[in-house]
């Protein structure tokens, strides 16, 4: 119920259509703002009562970076909501991400890379002065990524979650593994009411998501750079990474708009092929 009136209350739902959209039904797009909720939730009892100790995996040492880092979210939260109600031009979202991105990059800045360490070639390649136009681009790419590669039932939350306990395997750290199962619980109640086509998770929920998977990846980075390197990162983000070079050099030989959605896409063709669970399944 509360599901609804949230969607009701902004006239946030995603429309079916014969194009691209399977569902029969206006379904809420949701995921994010409850995510939102719960990220709320987590920084307020750790701020005031856990003396920083689980945010802790963010860096922060204060309320003031507490606040600045929620206020990006919610940012992002904003601009998501805003595409998923009124479709914004994909140039002019990546663009507003950047200067988001630029300004978060700007003040926290260990969170900007300054190196890329390779292990197969045992080659590092120090950034310089680009390390924090390298992380921005880093940022909006993740966040492209994982936009395009959204599109069936239980696809991303899924995909997210592999991703979170891969990068708990690799932190061994306990403060980690706790923020890490907090969103891992998340997703599963999301999963189940996305299974049931309850809610989907919306650009507002992609946007939020990658924001959160980048400080992690990053955090994961610079804290484990003796056995965490950017061949790993790859590798995780193979899949939808190669996704969207496909549909990008496709689009282009078609003379289409890059960024522009279709039905072209990977997660598409398997659902038709071999249905939903298998799809899934196949795609993480």
């Amino acid at each position: 119920r509360f599901n609804n009136f949230i969607a009701k209350k902004i006239n946030l739902y995603d429309l079916p259509n014969s194009e691209r959209k399977f569902h029969k039904f206006p379904t809420p797009l949701n995921g994010g703002i409850f995510y939102f909720l719960n990220l709320l939730l987590i920084f307020i009892f750790d701020i005031f009562f856990n003396d920083f100790k689980i945010i802790s995996v963010f860096g922060f040492v204060n309320e003031v970076d507490a606040i600045l880092t929620l206020f990006i979210i919610f940012s992002l939260l904003v601009l998501g909501i805003i595409d998923d109600k009124i479709s914004l031009k994909p140039l002019n979202k990546s663009l507003v991400s950047m200067l988001i991105f630029f300004a978060f990059l700007s003040i926290r800045m260990d969170y900007q890379i300054a190196g890329l360490i390779f292990e197969t070639t045992n080659f590092g390649l120090d950034l310089f002065g680009l390390s924090l136009i390298f992380t921005v681009l880093c940022f909006v790419t993740l966040q492209i990524l994982l936009n395009m590669y959204d599109g069936i039932n239980l696809q991303s939350a899924l995909y997210y979650g592999v991703i979170l306990i891969y990068l708990v395997f690799v932190n061994q750290n306990i403060n980690f593994s706790i923020f890490c199962t907090l969103t891992l619980v998340y997703l599963a109640f999301f999963s189940i009411y996305n299974y049931r086509h309850k809610t989907f998770l919306g650009d507002n929920g992609v946007y939020i998501f990658s924001f959160i998977l980048s400080l992690l990846i990053i955090k994961t980075y610079k804290n484990n750079y003796m056995n965490f390197f950017v061949e790993e990162i790859i590798v995780i983000l193979f899949i939808p990474l190669i996704d969207m070079l496909r549909l990008f050099f496709t689009r282009l030989l078609r003379n289409n708009n890059p960024l522009n959605p279709d039905r072209e896409h990977l997660h598409y063709i398997l659902l038709n092929e071999f249905g939903l669970i298998k799809s899934n399944i196949l795609l993480i």
